[in-house]
């Protein structure tokens, strides 16, 4: 898309989005009181039936809801539908005979209740009047709508738009009831009280609970498929920067890792396991109907962390977390649901005055761990005596012999390391009437990183409107601004890293000299604070989300719904290298990055709903097109002018770099549902996708998806049971399709690139051959869940059991020599199977003024690769290897038929021959070299098993698996506490049984360079005799046995496993008469501690700051010199008016 046609794009999204604005009568009346006179067909009169069913009738009908105490209904006579012009009328006719009445509360909200009894004539009562306002204990907000009455009598009233009310009580012992559909009732003695604020805790049992599905919602208990949802109270006051940190511990099957403690760091989630080889392993983000892009912002050269996809995103905007699991729930989302996909649903206005939200936290970060490192003389011992065991003179070799002991002991981790302050300010608005309703947030976020130097700001503006236009007619939408500002360091193996060069660096250095400047390293090793804040490193980030919709009622139960949306960013980025940072060159570095991804995305869908009977059913069918381009400009290169002007214009030689890349796909889905006396449902759907990513003959790919529920608490054998309240049996299967990550957006055609040279001239040339049969990988999924509920669901339980096998990996396929080509590098040729099994447990432990409520989940998955095509020599296997790190060797992953994704591939660490007479020899009678100490392996040096036995230790022949980086099972723990008006809230979250390769620890015991060491050094081997498992310092990495003590082996696999307190929460909800004084709603008061302890067997710094493959496996596992989350505690007000 052209520049000018894109700002017409967004451009025209901000007139529409603010358009209803303008729209808004002065003086509107509700709808149906201005359809009153208009005629309607109800359901023609017939056979008797339920009060609850006719009132049913009625919501569907009308597209209104009843809210009412369901024992209100119980034991009233079957009544005869009933023909009428509108809704009130209909509701005189049915519940005047039945002695109850209604009250409308907005244009679709009706509350039912019994009528009040006239006093007798000639009676004198005295009365008194009573008042106070009821909130609900989820966020503190008023309930319209809650039926209040006098225990024992009809006489009652119910709550307005802000939650409250006045009744008139009589003189004596007299006890309100509080009730509302979907809450628990409760009961307060009056008393000598004049105000009476209760609030009403949610009904344990949430089956009616709305959950969002892809292209519509559901009702928790016609759920078919393996959903979970996540509300926002299940969300609030977590000083977290992106919302999908918040999913942490709180769904099952859901594993989610926070890499880096690095601000606006990227966050990886897996749903149920590992579904490509090579491609994209995240789940798909949709945002109020956008499904987003995952990029994270363009990364420069110098080591700087790719921030979350999520990141723009306002964690107090959002409304709910909808994560579809199986494939039977993301069948609908086809060619993109094989990783899964989270639904992110942002607030909305609601019908009523404009309320106010102000909320705010602040607080501290800091560091949980450092490492221990050599001192000064420390350093300098084991430096000359790595090169004495080298046969080298340190004291006459330069530059070594410049290396002297000072005293100094410079704590390079105390330089970079940082309390930082974190800050968040949000201030929203909703309301609206009956024809118009808005939600608008401001947000403000500031986190400074742990390390010096790094900085993170955003700004963020929403605005959700809905406008009723017209009776048939409904328009909307949902907009994100954000502007995101970083200052970044490098952070990871990197010659500029500040972590890296912090825990390498000679401490016998000061961090400045005395007149300011900084110390040269005769080393030529980097100064961390000097590269933290003299290295220009900035990226300004903006961002659109938006979503526009139209909503027509064609018919009473047939809509159309068409929605246009974008999401669009721009991110900028700068850096500059001063000259005397680059110690070896003398020359300056400039570089500018502009890059942008504009996505555009249009569905239309047809949606109709019936009820006839006890039958109900519901279709969708629906087209789609979706557009993206990226476009990526890049210029820089290197100075010796001043370091004053940085920008790429001093750059000489100017080096330029420019691309343009986009993909589109068309797209056709439906879905059916059918529910029969809330007892047996189904629900069925697909899609078909094409793409222009694939190859001339797949383009198209089919997704199908089909599950049952039976709801057996329904059956007449157990509908009276008081132990059981619910009991339902699901079963489904699916297929979804992955195209994310497969090598571009052109991975089937033959691309042609530069860098090829004809006759001494530079010229181009194709690089790679194209695949027209190249298609989708492909997951079915067969999923099987069980839910059950007992008294009155304070205990539920939701079990599932899985299998997914993917079909159809991209991998690279080996061609002939003769083709001219090696191989190629995306062909659908190999097979993985994930199964697993999923517990959650909630439970009510104790209820009443003092709540306990818990929520435990537990997760289980084994992956295995069932099928990979030859790979010559090495049969099927496969083997990556990752970059080398300061002399230490890259950590290699092997993809193995039978096998796990994940493993690690090196050889057994034995530990250190303890004397020459430990090393093995094979005698040999014809003299022949076959044992290690013929070879030259001595006392102190690496042991390292010789599997096959031939006195070598070669990599063709004794390199074995040696760990898997996936955990064995993952899971955690919401304990929720609550009484008058104090909660805590304490969320615990582990991982059990994945292993982590850490190369930190290799480079700081590795002993090979001129590099500062941990104090596990201390430990190694010195003299004959010695008993140690760490080797002998020697300088360099070149070993006579074959294999070097720093190459990939067990000796640097670790444990991974932790257990963590996540959120440890305790917050204060001010009495609602105290606040009410000041001219508030609600006011709340918390302080937020932010993974306070971790409990881990683990030597780095932190088990979950690792690679986790950028969203692909082969670098899965592997700590590269990664900054570790924060300890982080916050206060924080949250206030309502």
């Amino acid at each position: 898309m052209n520049t000018h046609l894109r700002l017409f794009v967004l451009l025209s999204a901000t007139v529409w989005s603010w358009l209803p604005v303008g729209l808004v009568p002065v003086q509107g009346q509700p709808l149906l009181a201005r359809n009153a006179h208009q005629t309607s067909r109800d359901t023609a009169p017939g056979r008797a039936i339920p009060l609850r069913q006719a009132l049913k009738d009625l919501e569907s009908r009308h597209n209104v809801r009843f809210g009412y105490d369901s024992r209100l209904l119980d034991g009233k006579p079957l009544v005869t539908p009933v023909t009428a012009a509108d809704v009130p009328a209909a509701l005189e006719t049915l519940l005047t005979p039945l002695g109850l009445t209604y009250e409308q509360v907005s244009s679709r909200l009706f509350i039912l209740r019994e009528k009040p009894v006239p006093e007798a004539p000639g009676s004198v009562v005295q009365d008194r009047r009573v008042s106070g306002v009821v909130t609900s204990t989820d966020n503190d907000q008023p309930l319209p709508g809650v039926s209040v009455t006098i225990k024992g009598t009809n006489r009652g009233t119910t709550t307005d738009a802000e939650g409250r009310y006045t009744l008139s009580v009589p003189e004596g012992n007299v006890t309100l009831v509080f009730s509302f559909v979907g809450y628990t009732p409760q009961e307060v003695t009056v008393g000598n009280q004049s105000t009476i604020s209760p609030t009403l805790a949610p009904d344990n049992r949430a089956l009616n609970e709305v959950v969002v599905v892809g292209y519509g919602t559901a009702q928790q208990r016609d759920l078919t498929s393996a959903i979970t949802s996540l509300k926002a109270k299940d969300l609030q006051n977590q000083p977290v920067t992106s919302p999908d940190a918040l999913l942490q511990g709180k769904a099952a099957g859901v594993q989610v890792v926070q890499n880096s403690g690095t601000p606006a760091g990227e966050i990886f989630i897996r749903i149920r396991g590992t579904a490509s080889l090579l491609g994209e392993t995240r789940p798909l983000y949709v945002v109020d109907g956008v499904p987003l892009n995952n990029f994270g912002g363009t990364v420069l050269d110098a080591g700087g962390q790719r921030q979350s996809a999520l990141a723009d995103l306002n964690p107090n905007d959002i409304e709910s977390i909808d994560i579809l699991k199986d494939a039977a729930a993301a069948a609908i989302y086809g060619a993109r649901g094989s990783n899964g996909v989270v639904l992110i649903t942002t607030k909305r206005g609601k019908a009523g005055k404009p309320r106010f939200s102000f909320d705010a936290y602040t607080g501290v970060q800091s560091v949980t761990k450092r490492l221990d490192l050599l001192n000064g003389d420390q350093f300098v011992e084991l430096l000359r005596e790595s090169l004495t065991n080298r046969g080298r003179n340190p004291l006459t070799e330069s530059p070594f012999n410049q290396v002297q002991p000072t005293g100094i002991n410079t704590d390079w981790q105390d330089e970079i390391f940082r309390t930082a302050p974190i800050s968040n300010y949000n201030l929203s608005i909703a309301g609206g009437n009956e024809r118009t309703s808005s939600f608008v947030s401001l947000g403000y976020f500031r986190q400074k990183g742990t390390i010096i130097g790094q900085d993170y700001k955003r700004y963020n503006l929403r605005v959700n409107l809905d406008y009723q236009a017209t009776d048939k007619l409904k328009l909307g939408t949902s907009t994100l601004l954000s502007n995101a500002l970083q200052d970044r360091v490098a952070n990871d193996f990197s010659g500029f890293s500040i972590l890296g060069n912090a825990l390498t660096r000679n401490p016998n250095l000061p961090v400045r000299n005395p007149d300011g400047t900084y110390p040269l390293d005769p080393l030529l090793n980097e100064n961390p604070v000097m590269l933290a804040n003299d290295i220009l490193f900035q990226s300004n980030q903006k961002r659109v989300i938006s979503n526009l919709y139209a909503e027509y009622q064609i018919l009473k139960n047939l809509t159309f719904r068409s929605t246009f949306g974008v999401d669009f960013l721009d991110d900028r980025q700068e850096r500059f290298v001063p000259s005397y940072v680059i110690a070896r060159q003398n020359r300056a570095e400039a570089l500018a990055v502009d890059s942008d991804q504009f996505t555009w995305l249009s569905d239309n869908t047809l949606t109709y709903r019936q009820q006839f009977g006890a039958h109900t059913i519901s279709v969708l069918a629906g087209f789609g097109v979706q557009k993206s381009q990226a476009n990526f400009l890049q210029a820089g290169g290197q100075t010796a002018g001043s370091n004053i002007i940085k920008t790429i214009a001093i750059a000489d030689p100017y080096i330029p770099q420019h691309s343009i890349s986009e993909w589109a796909l068309l797209s056709y889905f439906g879905r059916a549902s059918y529910n029969y006396k809330d007892k047996y449902l189904a629900d069925a759907s697909f899609r078909v996708d094409g793409s222009s990513r694939f190859g001339a003959n797949k383009r198209y790919g089919i997704f199908p998806a089909l599950s049952a529920g039976w709801r057996i608490s329904e059956e007449p054998f157990l509908k009276t049971n008081t132990f059981i309240s619910d009991l339902k049996l699901r079963a489904g299967y699916g297929v979804t399709g992955n195209q994310e990550g497969l090598g571009g957006n052109y991975p089937a055609l033959a691309l042609y690139g530069t860098g090829r040279n004809y006759d001494g001239n530079p010229g181009i040339g194709q690089a790679n051959i194209s695949n027209p049969e190249l298609g989708w990988e492909s997951t079915a999924a067969a999923n099987i869940g069980l839910d059950v509920g007992v008294l009155n669901n304070r205990i539920s339980l939701t079990a599932e059991a899985y299998l997914k096998r993917t079909r159809d990996l991209i991998f690279e396929r080996q061609l002939p020599f003769t083709s001219g080509f090696g191989s190629i590098s995306n062909a659908n040729i190999g097979t993985m199977d994930n199964r697993g099994l999923e517990f959650t447990l909630n439970t009510v432990n104790v209820n009443g003024p003092f709540k306990w409520t818990t929520n435990v989940n537990i997760s289980f998955n084994r992956n295995r690769i069932t099928f990979l095509p030859n790979n010559g020599a090495l049969g099927s296997d496969f083997i990556f290897k990752l970059p080398d790190a300061y002399g230490v060797e890259g950590p290699y992953s092997i993809y193995r038929i039978g096998q796990p994704v994940g493993n690690f591939y090196g050889y057994r660490y034995l530990g250190v021959y303890a004397s020459d007479e430990d090393v093995p020899r094979i005698p040999d009678p014809e003299n022949r070299i076959t044992d290690l100490y013929e070879r030259g392996v001595r006392g102190g040096e690496a042991a390292f098993l010789d599997v096959n036995n031939d006195g070598f230790i070669s990599r063709d022949a004794d390199r074995v698996i040696i760990g898997n980086a996936l955990p064995r099972h993952i899971g955690g723990i919401t304990n929720t506490i609550s009484y008058k008006g104090f909660e805590l809230s304490a969320v615990v979250n582990w991982s059990y049984g994945n292993q982590i390769y850490n190369m930190t620890r290799g480079v700081l015991t590795g002993m090979i360079e001129d590099l500062n060491q941990s104090t596990e050094v201390l430990r190694r081997w010195r003299k004959p005799g010695d008993i140690t498992d760490v080797p002998k310092a020697l300088y360099g990495s070149s070993s006579v046995s074959g294999a070097a003590p720093t190459d990939v082996s067990d000796r640097y696999l670790e444990d991974g496993s932790f257990l963590r307190f996540r959120n440890i929460t305790l917050g204060y909800s001010l009495p609602q008469p105290l606040i009410q004084r000041i001219g508030l709603t609600a006011a709340r008061v918390y302080v937020s501690g932010q993974n306070l302890i971790t409990l881990t067997n683990y030597s780095g710094f932190d088990p979950e700051s690792q690679n986790t493959g950028g969203g692909r496996i082969p670098s899965l596992g592997v700590d590269y010199l990664t900054q570790p989350q924060a300890r982080v505690v916050t206060v924080g007000l949250s206030v309502g008016f």
